[in-house]
């Protein structure tokens, strides 16, 4: 498992990959998210059940192929139907952690309808992170064809389709050129640990007081914003 060492106020993850993060990343304050188009963005978004948070915590943001692996019970929000046309490509797609290009896509609308976004949390992740790192980018939603195809991710970037998710005048995934769009995915087959974590967003103060008694929360800044959320 990668092991991640703090020098000098920089975060070094060790053992093949290395998360680097820079002090201008201090600077990335900005409380109105959506004042930065998505193609202009500094992070990348995962959501999950504030039910996994302990066990992301204590090992890291793993995918779903090494949770089943280790045994680590988690909350399971994803889509039983999906999930097993992921698995059955030619490179199994539960191997990766996944990642979108920004919060309130389609994906973060289903689940937070389902389970309520006030239980859920989103972690954030540098996009820089992916010069001294292995990313991997699908630039439309992987099922929207028999085989996804992935690309590095300087390639896939350039095939997203930014000119629909950097709309202004909202997007509305009832289409499904606009939903398959918005379903880009930054993927990576490694542990991701906390300290390598830009930000974890909550929804209100009541959803962050339940995760600062948690082991190793020290190692996380914890951002309220309401606006994240669906």
């Amino acid at each position: 498992m990668p092991i991640l060492l703090c020098l000098n106020g920089h975060s070094i993850l060790v053992d093949y990959f290395s998360f680097i993060q820079y002090d201008v990343h201090k600077y990335y304050e900005r409380t109105d998210f959506m004042a930065t188009p998505p193609s202009q963005g500094k992070l990348l978004y995962h959501i999950t059940h504030i039910n996994n948070l302990l066990s992301i915590l204590e090992n890291g943001l793993m995918s779903r192929k090494e949770l089943l692996k280790t045994g680590y019970h988690f909350m399971d929000i994803a889509n039983p139907d999906i999930l097993s046309k992921r698995e059955n490509y030619r490179e199994a797609l539960s191997k990766f952690v996944l990642f979108h290009f920004y919060p309130k896509n389609p994906f973060d609308g289903a689940v937070c309808k389902e389970y309520g976004s006030e239980n859920m949390v989103i972690i954030t992740i540098w996009r820089s992170a992916h010069e001294q790192n292995e990313f991997f980018i699908i630039p439309s939603h992987p099922l929207d064809c028999d085989e996804p195809d992935i690309y590095s991710y300087e390639q896939g970037f350039d095939l997203i389709r930014w000119d629909i998710l950097d709309m202004e005048t909202g997007r509305d995934y009832h289409d499904p050129e606009i939903r398959k769009a918005c379903m880009a995915e930054c993927i990576m087959d490694y542990v991701i640990p906390p300290e390598a974590f830009a930000y974890v967003y909550v929804k209100n103060e009541s959803v962050k007081s339940k995760i600062l008694p948690m082991n190793n929360s020290q190692q996380i800044e914890i951002k309220v914003n309401k606006y994240m959320f669906p």
